[in-house]
């Protein structure tokens, strides 16, 4: 019977259903295409050049960042920019056909003297102010030129000049000194220290640190790993650093694109010096500082700090946020843009852009855009466990009945709950990532989610082992042998260990722990644990030799020492056995290696021993008859051994005769054994009461002497013969009787043969 929808249900389906679509489409919109950012005049898709690149000459500061501005699109995505680099040097002095590849290779050289040397752009004159040329750099040992001193033999120099169109260019004696400057710059690099070589290329002064964020967020798609490492992480949560981090990453992108184009040759190349600032403002700074203190180690990814790299300051990334906030309705510089660079949104900030004005309120360090989402997580994850439930119980019911497995519906609908709540962790955990938290909430919140995520998927794990054992217990077909009574409970408990197992591994990979340092530290810690454990270990291996050895399955009669019993449970401690008392011994499986186990469960024969006691009083002829009577009835028996058997007049008794009955049962188990025995024996009573055989009760007959003497004579033959030796009498008596019984050409009868049969696996 279906549920009328409350108004419960219509306010949350009004509010979540809003919400999933905008969590959905949030990760499709944290990389948006080049459109969103760039004007809407410039959005032409059959045009894919670039807008024309004005040359700003008024000054020697302006010609400079020119120069190297040309220089580094060059060499990236924009080779036709060397064109522009050319147009700021002086080539009067230039002449011959390959004049202007000869320009851009001596524009080239020139950028490689001017990064050796270093640019600070505040150092160079931004105006005129009356002057016709400034001198970069001139080698420290040369004198200073004068009028009288010829050009041929100035010292090399790099100097800018201002010509007729009171433009600035870098003189042609510049380009004249290049060679002597490109020998000094080879002389004065020195050979890299031990310590330098092991500080990676990338990050080995605030340029090459620069230069690796720089391309690393370029790329399509960014590169956040190699991103992360350019950010120095100290002070704040390694669990929440991996949703912080990416976030921080693209925020300070934006900022700088949004400040302006990033030169790396103003940034000086030096491993060593003080820390550079790229940005000041009021409310804080853009620093790349070298790292003193060597903290983590290589297997915790980003927090591995090595001494001697550079990285973007704690202090950096603290005031990114709120740099970024006040950038946040700026456009990305006009360089930038017409280099096609545009603005990548976080999940966070798309979300917010669509959310309106006055959600935007500050309330307790959220926003309150941010604490509804955070509301909304709880009949969302409702939502998503009943859809998947749903989904996965008609696709699960499908698959059984499609390859005919019974499974109870109870296990199926436990199967689907377990889903249903894995989907609602994962929605909870991937949700809170995108939220554009704080550090001080991700750290509980991230833990919680992953935890979650990790028992949910134990969940699953547990039941489907569970369907998977069941059917195999409850299928004849699939079982292989009686033995797999002990082997599927066993096979289930390792399979719960192992899913057990894997998922505290990744929910530790998570944490930033990764599996390899984990089971290092197992390793090592085993060893103890060896020692404080043996008797544990000990029942490990035992519940292992039973396992593999199968010295008996669950219902075997069997004989450990003084315990004897039916086997109940096998685990990986003990084995359980419940006595003919009815009452249960648990025994350790460490004494199942040591110990004889004596199996009556895995007999084929049963064997049967009993002595049939007859009155003395019986002919000979009955005992033959009686015993081949009992012999016929073992042969017709449908359950008794057919090739040994023994039954015959095996003793005489104090007051029976007594027949040796000696057979074997072919039967499964005891009960079988103890019915076919009765039906058996009550044969036997039956041939005795037809043939005339009366059994024999313990009785005692009593002699009375009349006298204390007898007569001699009266020991004497009544023949009157004189008395022989009494075994020749006994011997010829006993011949006597053997031929009347068998005749005189009787012959001994035929030995039995027992043909050994191999036992049954």
């Amino acid at each position: 019977m279906k549920r009328p929808m409350t108004r419960l249900h219509r306010a949350c389906c009004l509010f979540v259903f809003p919400a999933v679509v905008t969590l959905c489409t949030a990760q499709l919109h944290a990389q948006p295409t080049p459109n969103d950012a760039v004007p809407a005049a410039e959005q032409d898709s059959g045009n894919k050049q670039q807008k024309a690149v004005s040359l700003d000459l008024s000054s020697p500061r302006a010609t400079m960042r020119t120069f190297l501005m040309a220089i580094e699109a060059a060499s990236g995505d924009a080779p036709e920019r060397i064109d522009d680099a050319v147009q700021c040097l002086d080539l009067s002095e230039l002449e011959g056909e390959d004049a202007a590849e000869s320009a851009r290779k001596l524009a080239r050289r020139l950028r490689r003297i001017i990064d050796a040397k270093g640019v600070k752009l505040e150092d160079i004159p931004e105006t005129s102010n009356g002057l016709e040329e400034f001198v970069f750099y001139r080698q420290a040992d040369a004198a200073p030129e004068d009028e009288e001193t010829s050009r041929t033999d100035a010292p090399p120099a790099i100097t800018l000049i201002l010509d007729a169109a009171e433009q600035w260019h870098f003189s042609a004696h510049t380009l004249a000194s290049i060679p002597r400057l490109e020998v000094e710059v080879e002389k004065s690099e020195e050979p890299k220290s031990a310590t330098a070589s092991k500080i990676p290329a990338s990050k080995r002064s605030p340029r090459a640190t620069m230069s690796t964020f720089i391309k690393a967020m370029k790329a399509d798609p960014p590169d956040l790993a190699e991103a992360l490492h350019c950010l120095n992480p100290t002070g704040r949560d390694p669990a929440a650093w991996t949703v912080s981090g990416p976030t921080l990453a693209n925020e300070l992108k934006t900022v700088m694109d949004k400040e302006a184009k990033v030169v790396l040759t103003e940034i000086s190349d030096a491993p060593d010096g003080d820390p550079y600032v790229w940005l000041t403002s009021d409310t804080g700074n853009i620093v790349i500082a070298r790292v003193d203190i060597e903290e983590g180690t290589e297997g915790e990814g980003t927090f591995a700090l090595r001494a001697g790299e550079w990285r973007f300051t704690p202090q950096t990334l603290k005031t990114i946020n709120s740099l970024y906030d006040e950038r946040r309705d700026a456009e990305i510089v006009q360089e930038l843009q017409d280099e096609g660079v545009t603005e990548r949104l976080t999940a966070a900030e798309w979300l917010r852009r669509r959310a309106p004005e006055p959600l935007h309120t500050a309330f307790w360090k959220l926003e309150i855009w941010q604490w509804l989402a955070l509301a909304l997580l709880l009949p969302l994850g409702w939502l998503v466990k009943g859809i998947t439930a749903a989904a996965s119980g008609i696709v699960l019911h499908a698959w059984l009945k499609r390859r005919k497995i019974a499974v109870e519906r109870t296990a199926q609908q436990q199967v689907v709950r377990s889903l249903g709540a894995v989907a609602t962790a994962l929605i909870w955990y991937y949700a809170v990532q995108r939220l554009g938290l704080p550090d001080g909430l991700l750290k509980f919140l991230l833990p919680a989610t992953q935890l979650a995520v990790g028992v949910t998927v134990v969940w699953v794990g547990y039941r489907t082992v569970d369907i998977i054992g069941g059917h195999i217990a409850s299928n004849r077909d699939v079982r292989l042998t009686h033995f797999d009574d002990v082997l599927i409970p066993l096979l289930r408990k390792i399979l719960r260990l192992f899913v057990v197992l894997v998922v505290v591994l990744f929910i530790l990979n998570w944490m930033g722990k990764p599996p390899t340092t984990v089971l290092g530290a197992l390793g090592i810690g085993g060893v103890a644990l060896a020692f404080a454990a043996q008797d544990t270990l000990g029942n490990f291996f035992g519940s292992i030799t039973v396992l593999f050895d199968r010295p008996f399955g669950i219902g075997d009669w069997i004989v450990i020492g003084d315990v004897e019993g039916t086997v109940e449970h096998v685990g990986f401690r003990s084995t359980r056995v419940r006595t003919f008392y009815n009452s249960v011994v648990t025994m350790p499986n460490s004494k199942m290696v040591n110990t004889q186990v004596d199996n009556y469960g895995a007999r084929r024969y049963r064997r049967t021993r009993v002595m049939l006691s007859i009155t003395y009083n019986t002919p000979p002829e009955k005992i033959d008859a009686f015993c081949e009577g009992i012999r016929e009835l073992v042969r017709l028996h449908p359950q008794t051994r057919k090739d040994y058997y023994h039954v015959y007049f095996n003793q005489f008794a104090a007051s029976s005769l007594d027949i040796l009955l000696y057979i074997f049962f072919e039967v499964p188990d005891w009960s079988t054994e103890l019915r076919e025995r009765h039906r058996l024996f009550v044969d036997i009573l039956r041939l005795a009461e037809r043939l005339g055989v009366e059994f024999a009760f313990p009785t005692q007959t009593v002699w009375l002497e009349r006298s204390r003497t007898q007569n001699a004579s009266s020991a004497a033959p009544p023949d009157g013969t004189t008395p022989r030796d009494p075994e020749s009498i006994g011997v010829n008596e006993a011949a006597r009787l053997f031929e009347e019984v068998y005749g005189s050409t009787a012959r001994p009868t035929d030995p039995v043969i027992i043909h050994p049969r191999p036992r049954s696996l």
